[in-house]
């Protein structure tokens, strides 16, 4: 008789083993048995077990996986760098997903929201406006533009037969094409893919998923550096009007100087050619609205001379200022020398004339005092949203409270208190002393100190007073004292230092060690030095313990 194979035989007494292990921990319970061996010895068993079943498995052909198109998604890493082009990086996706798809070629059309329309991208142009081709964006007509209008891809896999486009592609005798907006969070469309294949062979699933993600991927990526972008701007032009503002307080100058330098900070930011302010005379508002404007001039005439010009009637004067100084709202105008509220304006002097503006008032609670105007951008574009939104934080330029009086913290909390519990009548001396204390019993820390317990109260409070009704006195009760003592003596590190360092709060608690200090030292307070019932009158006593 042939003698067993050795991988036979060795699988055989292995099993017989396990057996017997299982005979004799038969009786044992199921929770014991998994201390009986060491986790060590049991890993040695473990694989002592498998491995004639792994040796087999070895010996049989290794299956060949075909190798197909791929896409290192981390190459578009490059869409969050600080400083992008995002209409190369985006013609530069555009060309790798055609490569991966085996498309013969592809065009890529940007979205131009103000009018409309699709851009064709011609990077190798010299003069991209000169040569700028221009769709507009509807359904039924092209491809292209009808993925723009809709929001949604399209797959055509017979291009020359297609009956629900008339123009096809109109850019080639494609047979076969895909069109893929390029969509941001917000749901605006950024761009639009249009790949194209000149032969019949239609786009699998694999492909049309690929450019989907990559897609969805650059929208998300288009937004995120936008964002950032503008945040950049805004932060920078925070910095040139703080150390404007800053060398005012420190030599004295004239209002007419230092609004000329202000607008010319605002319109080289804005890429704007000509900046207005108006301030509105308020002790001669009656019929007529009158105000004082400066001017600095059109770009073009290169002078730091401030220009003023005396009572400008803005209630009889068609002008986008007049419009804003007597509505209040931010006019942002495409064509205003079209715009038939208006009158045609034209610089006589340059003869340039006002095409686009974009118009802010400045305002308080008692109304309109004044009126910014910027007119015309160098590149002859519209303004666009993030010059809105750089225009808002010149208007806008506030005092930032970062540096605040800390003793102003405790007088805060209280008034966030009374007013969350308006209909109580509080027992003020003992919530202020109570205020104190938990102020006081937090830790100078960079981050987990008594501002941020200001902070997330403040945050709390405003929750509630938005959302009137939904909780009830009890859940109000609790969600502003945990707000207020939720890191009440937080020692700056966390738990896992605290165990490892074998720090003093570590042994006094076996888990969640700061979230079980903070809540001891907050039942302390409120139970040693306060009783609740005073601090809440009309609370019982069996909710005082919950």
């Amino acid at each position: 008789m042939d003698p067993a194979p050795r991988s036979v035989k060795s699988v055989k007494s292995r099993l017989d083993t396990i057996k017997q292990r299982e005979d004799i921990q038969h009786g044992v319970p199921k929770v014991q048995s998994h201390f009986g061996i060491s986790s060590d010895k049991l890993d040695k068993i473990t694989r002592r077990v498998i491995a004639p079943y792994a040796q087999i498995e070895r010996k049989e052909p290794k299956e060949e996986v075909p190798e197909g198109p791929y896409l290192d998604i981390n190459r578009f890493n490059v869409f969050l760098e600080d400083k992008v082009d995002l209409d190369s990086l985006l013609y530069e996706t555009a060309n790798v997903l055609k490569a991966v798809t085996s498309s013969s070629g592809v065009f890529v059309y940007t979205v131009e929201p103000i009018k409309n329309e699709l851009v064709l991208m011609a990077l190798n142009a010299k003069n991209n406006t000169r040569h700028e081709v221009n769709i507009p964006i509807e359904a039924g007509k092209m491809a292209s533009a009808h993925v723009a209008f809709t929001k949604e891809y399209l797959l055509i896999e017979d291009v020359q037969r297609d009956r629900r486009f008339a123009e096809g592609l109109k850019w080639t005798d494609a047979r076969v094409a895909l069109c893929m907006p390029v969509l941001k969070p917000d749901g605006d469309c950024y761009a639009v893919l249009e790949l194209y294949r000149t032969h019949r062979e239609p786009y699998d699933r694999s492909g049309v998923y690929t450019v989907l993600s990559v897609a969805c991927w650059a929208g998300a990526a288009v937004h995120q550096a936008q964002a950032r972008m503008t945040l950049q701007r805004t932060a920078h032009l925070n910095v040139e009007l703080r150390d404007l503002l800053h060398n005012y307080f420190c030599d004295l100058a004239s209002i007419d100087t230092m609004l000329t330098d202000m607008l010319a900070v605002i319109k080289s930011f804005i890429g704007a050619m000509r900046s207005s302010f108006f301030i509105i005379d308020e002790d001669h508002i009656g019929e007529h609205l009158q105000a004082d404007m400066w001017d600095d001039g059109w770009g073009s005439e290169r002078t730091n001379i401030p220009r003023k010009k005396i009572k400008v009637n803005l209630s009889q004067e068609k002008t986008p200022a007049g419009l804003v100084a007597r509505t209040g709202e931010m006019l942002n105008l495409r064509d205003a020398y079209r715009d038939p509220r208006f009158s045609k304006e034209i610089d006589p002097t340059t003869g340039t004339v006002v095409r686009t503006s974009l118009v802010a008032p400045i305002m308080d609670k008692n109304g309109v005092h004044g009126v910014v105007q910027l007119t015309n951008k160098a590149n002859a574009h519209p303004f666009n949203k993030d010059d809105e939104s750089i225009f808002g934080v010149f208007v806008n330029f506030d005092y930032h409270i970062s540096e605040g009086s800390k003793e102003d913290m405790p007088g805060l909390v209280c008034y966030m208190f009374v007013e969350t519990f308006a209909d109580r009548n509080f027992e003020r001396q003992i919530l202020a002393d109570f205020v104190l204390t938990v102020l006081m019993s937090y830790r100078n820390n960079s981050y987990h100190n008594a501002e941020h317990a200001f902070l997330f109260t403040h945050t709390m409070y405003l929750i509630l007073v938005s959302n009137t009704g939904y909780f009830d006195f009890v859940e109000t009760a609790a969600l502003m004292l945990g707000g207020l003592c939720h890191d009440l003596d937080h020692p700056g590190f966390n738990n896992n230092f605290l165990q490892l360092s074998r720090h003093p709060l570590s042994r006094m608690y076996r888990s969640s060690t700061l979230e079980h200090h903070h809540y001891f030292l907050a039942k302390k307070i409120i139970e040693a030095s306060f009783s609740l019932y005073l601090l809440y009158p009309g609370i019982d006593k069996e909710k005082q313990k919950d």
